[in-house]
C-alpha cells in the first residue's frame, strides 16, 4: 500500500489546521454572496436551515447550491459535485457519470452502486441498491447535501459512499415567477429549460421542463433527453405541510464504447474498433468484429415517478412520512454477447421519520426512522442484430426488497462537546426467477438471497467556537449487491455474492476564520468482500474480493477570500477555491494481487477555481490536475497518464431580468483518459479506455419574467 500518499496528505493539511479558526468551507458562499435569503418550509428547508442541520453531523459532509454551477454547461449530477472534496466523478457516456465517494462503487457499470441518492428526502436509488444518475436534472435543483460514509444515517443510508440528497426548488423557497434558459455550444449541443414557481397562502408549486440535445464529442454519442419535474405543496395548517413530486424523464443516448489507450489519446473522438464474439457462441452472431456503430449501442431510459412527503410539526418534535411509486423502462443495446437488455420495473416504497426540533432532556437531540421499498422487474434480453432485436435469449422476473430501521442520539457531554451514537438494522432481499424460453436461452440463472445486518456508529463533535468544529467517528456499514451484479444483467448464471462489509474511522475539522475557510477529513475503511468488477470486452462481471481491502484517504477543501483594497475600491471581490483529494485504495494481501492499488480512480487530484466578481458580473478560471491517472488493471501493469484541464466561465447580469453567461472546458484540448473498464491484467491495446472530452465552449442566456 502507498503509505506515502497518506503521509503527504497529513503534511499538507496540518499547517491549515494549525492556523485555521473558522466555520467551514461549505459556508464560504455566505461570506461571498449577500443575495436575498429565501425562507424554508416544513417539507423544504432553506439554505441557511440546511447548513445549520449539517453542522450537527460529526463527519464528512458537502453542500452545493445551484448558483455554484449555473454559469457552466452542467449536464449531469456528477458535474455538480466536482468541487466537493472526496467525490470523484468521471464521464463514461456524455450525461452518464460514475460517481464514487471514498472508493464506493469503484468500477460499477451503467447501474451504479455504492451511494444512496434521495430527492427531497425520498429515495431515487432503486430497491436493488442501484442508481441511475441521469434521473437528476441539474437545473431542477435548489441545493445538494452530501453525506459521506456513515454520515448518511439521517436518511437510513447504509452504502460505503454514504448519501446524496437533492433538494428541489419550491414555491416557498424560491421567488415567484418564471425563467427561460437557452444554451448552445460545441458538438451540436443545445439545451432549453423553462421553469415556473408560484404560491398562495396555502398552496405553492414549482414546475420545470428541460430539453437537451447533443451530437457528442465522439462518433455515435448523440444525446436526446427530455426531463420534466414538478412539485405541488399544500400548507394544511401552520404545523402540517404535504408536498407531491412528479417526474417524467425520457433519456436517450448512444454508446460509443471503449478504445485502446493509444486511440484514446490520439483519436479520442473515434468509436470502439470492434468486439470479438467467440465461435462457440454462434447463437449470438458467430465470430467476427461488430462495432458500436454497427450494432447501434445505446441506452434509452424512461421514468415516471410520483412521490409524496408530509411533515407534521408538534410542540417539540416533528413526524414526516414519505410514499413513492416509480415505473422505469429500459432499452439498452450493447455487445453481441450481452445482447439487448429490455426491462420494465415498478417500484413502491414508504418511509417514516420522527425527530425533535429543539433540544430536550438537557440537550438531547434524537431521530428515529424506518423505510421499506420493493421492486418487481420484468427483465428480458434479445440478440443484438445490427441494432435490431433478434431472438429473445432470456426471460427473468426479478424482485428486490429493502427494510431499514434506524435511529440516532446526540447528547452534550459538556457545552462544547457532543457524543453522537446511532445504529440501523437492514434487511435486503434479492430474487431472480428464470423462465426457460428456447434453444437460444442462456443457462438457468435463478436464485434468491436474503441479507440481515446491524450497523452501529459512534462519534464526537467538538465545537470550540461558533465558527470552528472538529469531529471523529467510528462506524460499520453493509451493502447488498444489486441484481445486475448477481446475474451480470441476465447474461451469466446467478452468483450468490456476499454482502460487502466495512468499518470506517474518520477524523476531521471544518471552519472559517478571517479570509480563510476549510473542510478537512482523513479516513480509513477496512472492507471485507468488497465488490470487484472485471470486464472482458463483452460484459462486466462482479465478484467479492477474496481478501480484505483498504480504502483510506484525505479530503481537503481550502478557500481564500482576500480583502485587497485595490479591488474593494472598485466593488470587486476575489475568491479562490482549492480541493485536494487523496485516494489510497488497495488489496490487503490478496493471493494474486498482493497489496496492489485498486484500479479505477486516480490516487491524487487537485482542483482550483479562482473567480472575481463585480456588482453585476463575474469571471473565473479553473484547473483540474490529476498527477497520474488510474490503474486499468488489478495487477497494476497499465496506468493511464495524468492530465491538466483548464476551464473558464463568465457571466453578466444585464438588468433585473436578463443574465448572459459562457464557459469553456478543456481549453488546451488536452487528450486524456476519463474512465477505464477494469480487468485483471491489462495491455495498452485492450479496448477498455474511455477518452475525455476535448475543447468545448458554451454560451447561454437566462431570462426572468
Amino acid at each position: 500500500m502507498n503509505k506515502s500518499l497518506i503521509a503527504s496528505a497529513v503534511c499538507l493539511v496540518l499547517p491549515v489546521v494549525a492556523g485555521a479558526k473558522g466555520l467551514g468551507q461549505q459556508n464560504l458562499e455566505e461570506i461571498v454572496v449577500t443575495a436575498t435569503k429565501s425562507a424554508g418550509s416544513l417539507t423544504s428547508l432553506s439554505v441557511e436551515q440546511a447548513r445549520s442541520t449539517l453542522e450537527q453531523i460529526p463527519g464528512g459532509i458537502g453542500f452545493v447550491e445551484v448558483t455554484d454551477y449555473q454559469n457552466n454547461f452542467t449536464q449531469s449530477l456528477g458535474d455538480t459535485l466536482v468541487y466537493t472534496p472526496g467525490v470523484y466523478a468521471d464521464t463514461s457516456a456524455q450525461r452518464e457519470n460514475r460517481i464514487s465517494i471514498r472508493g464506493s462503487g469503484l468500477n460499477s457499470g451503467f447501474e451504479r452502486r455504492g451511494i444512496s441518492v434521495y430527492r427531497d428526502g425520498v429515495p431515487i436509488t432503486r430497491a436493488s441498491g442501484i442508481t441511475e444518475f441521469q434521473e437528476i436534472d441539474p437545473l431542477s435543483v435548489k441545493y445538494i447535501e452530501v453525506f459521506k460514509g456513515s454520515n448518511g444515517l439521517r436518511y437510513g443510508a447504509n452504502a460505503l459512499g454514504g448519501a446524496i440528497n437533492i433538494v428541489t426548488p419550491t414555491g416557498r423557497n424560491s421567488q415567484a415567477g418564471s425563467n427561460l434558459r437557452l444554451e448552445a455550444g460545441s458538438f451540436g449541443s443545445s439545451r432549453v429549460n423553462v421553469a415556473s414557481t408560484g404560491r398562495t397562502e396555502s398552496m405553492d408549486y414549482y414546475a420545470a421542463l428541460t430539453k437537451l440535445d447533443s451530437d457528442g464529442f465522439r462518433t455515435h454519442s448523440e444525446v436526446d433527453s427530455v426531463y420534466g419535474f414538478a412539485n405541488l405543496g399544500f400548507a394544511l395548517s401552520d404545523s402540517i405541510e404535504s408536498r407531491f413530486y412528479i417526474t417524467s424523464l425520457k433519456d436517450q443516448f448512444e454508446l460509443v464504447g471503449s478504445v485502446s489507450q493509444e486511440d484514446a489519446l490520439n483519436k479520442p473522438d473515434s468509436a470502439v474498433g470492434g468486439s470479438f464474439v467467440p465461435a462457440q457462441l454462434p447463437f449470438l452472431g458467430g465470430p467476427g468484429l461488430y462495432t458500436a456503430v454497427d450494432d447501434d449501442w445505446d441506452r434509452n431510459l424512461t421514468v415516471k415517478r410520483l412521490a409524496n412527503r408530509t411533515v407534521v410539526g408538534f410542540d417539540r418534535w416533528s413526524l414526516e412520512a414519505g410514499v413513492w411509486y416509480a415505473d422505469r423502462a429500459l432499452d439498452h443495446a450493447i455487445t453481441r454477447y450481452a445482447g439487448m437488455v429490455v426491462q420494465d420495473e415498478t417500484e413502491r416504497g414508504v418511509s417514516l421519520r420522527a425527530s425533535n426540533e429543539a433540544e430536550v432532556l438537557d440537550g438531547l437531540i434524537w431521530s428515529l426512522g424506518a423505510s421499506f421499498n420493493q421492486a418487481e422487474n420484468d427483465a428480458k434480453t434479445f440478440r443484438n442484430e445490427f441494432g435490431e432485436r433478434g431472438v429473445q435469449s432470456s426471460q427473468n422476473y426479478q424482485d428486490a426488497e429493502n427494510a431499514n430501521i434506524f435511529g440516532q442520539l446526540s447528547y452534550p457531554l459538556v457545552e462544547s462537546l457532543r457524543v453522537v451514537v446511532g445504529a440501523q438494522y437492514v434487511r435486503s432481499v434479492r430474487e431472480n426467477e428464470h423462465s426457460p424460453l428456447n434453444e437460444f436461452d442462456i443457462e438457468d440463472d435463478s436464485g434468491s438471497l436474503t441479507y440481515d445486518e446491524i450497523a452501529p456508529r459512534i462519534g464526537l463533535l467538538w465545537k470550540w467556537s461558533d465558527q470552528q468544529q472538529g469531529f471523529i467517528n467510528l462506524s460499520r456499514a453493509y451493502e447488498a449487491p444489486g441484481i445486475s451484479d448477481l446475474t451480470s444483467a441476465g447474461v451469466l448464471p446467478f452468483d450468490p455474492l456476499a454482502i460487502q462489509k466495512s468499518t470506517t474511522l474518520e477524523i476531521g475539522t471544518r471552519g472559517h476564520a478571517d479570509q480563510w475557510a476549510w473542510d478537512l477529513a482523513i479516513y480509513r475503511s477496512e472492507l471485507d468482500d468488497e465488490f470487484i468488477d472485471f470486464t472482458d470486452g463483452r460484459i462486466t462481471n462482479t465478484v467479492n474480493s477474496s481478501s480484505g481491502t483498504v480504502h483510506q484517504g484525505a479530503e481537503v477543501g481550502l478557500d481564500w477570500l482576500p480583502s485587497f483594497e485595490a479591488l474593494r475600491s472598485h466593488g470587486w471581490q476575489l475568491a479562490w477555491r482549492n480541493i485536494v483529494t487523496v485516494n489510497d485504495f488497495s488489496f490487503d494481501n490478496h493471493s494474486l494481487y498482493g497489496n496492489n492499488t485498486l484500479a479505477g480512480v486516480p490516487e491524487f487530484s487537485y482542483l482550483s477555481d479562482m473567480s472575481i466578481a463585480g456588482e453585476n458580473w463575474t469571471a473565473g478560471i479553473s484547473v483540474r490536475y490529476v498527477k497520474d491517472g488510474p490503474y486499468a488493471d488489478y495487477a497494476n501493469s497499465v496506468q493511464t497518464e495524468g492530465y491538466t484541464l483548464l476551464g473558464l466561465s463568465v457571466a453578466w447580469q444585464l438588468n433585473d431580468h436578463i443574465r448572459v453567461f459562457a464557459s469553456g472546458e478543456n481549453l488546451s484540448d488536452q487528450a486524456y483518459v476519463s474512465n477505464v473498464a477494469t480487468v485483471g491484467i491489462a495491455t495498452p491495446d485492450e479496448q477498455i479506455f474511455t477518452p475525455g472530452q476535448g475543447r468545448a465552449a458554451y454560451a447561454g442566456i437566462s431570462i426572468d419574467f
